[in-house]
């Protein structure tokens, strides 16, 4: 169970370290953030694009009740592009925060999956879901940008502030 200012606490930090990673990657030439490493989601640009594209479907589920078909990454083909939409989906997400009433946090939600099937999940672990799939993809982001030079530094929660 969560309350509504761990919540906007937790995303807030999720905002602050995802625009961390897009800082350090800017500092790299193209060929450096487009790289495929080998394994995973792919390059730096194609895991900042992952986080994106997350982001957005859950938020548009939570706020139409549907799974909609999800971003595709010739939309977004650069990293400005990529970081101008997230600037967008934080304040849209940030929108949703503050409309979210405390009580609500633990409520159950129905969704339609993109199948057409009901599904029911707590309001608040999809919210933690978020998160937890931002840190998985950070930590992939720190590492990679870390062996290109370019440390984002200590992301741990408690250094948030």
């Amino acid at each position: 169970m969560a309350d509504l200012v761990h919540v906007q606490t937790q995303f807030a930090y999720h905002w602050h370290t995802t625009q961390r990673m897009i800082d350090c990657a800017a500092k790299l030439d193209q060929a450096e953030y487009t790289a495929h490493p080998g394994y995973g989601h792919g390059s730096i640009h194609d895991i900042l694009f992952h986080i994106l594209r997350v982001d957005r479907a859950w938020r548009r589920a939570l706020e139409t009740g549907q799974q909609h078909t999800p971003v595709q990454p010739a939309d977004f083909p650069t990293l400005e592009s990529v970081r101008s939409a997230m600037a967008e989906e934080q304040q849209q997400w940030q929108r949703l925060l503050d409309t979210l009433q405390p009580e609500e946090v633990n409520d159950p939600i129905n969704l339609t999956n993109w199948r057409g099937e009901p599904v029911s999940f707590l309001r608040w672990r999809v919210l933690q879901q978020i998160i937890l799939h931002g840190m998985q993809h950070h930590s992939e982001l720190a590492q990679l940008l870390t062996a290109k030079g370019q440390s984002p530094g200590d992301i741990d929660f408690i250094f948030y502030s």
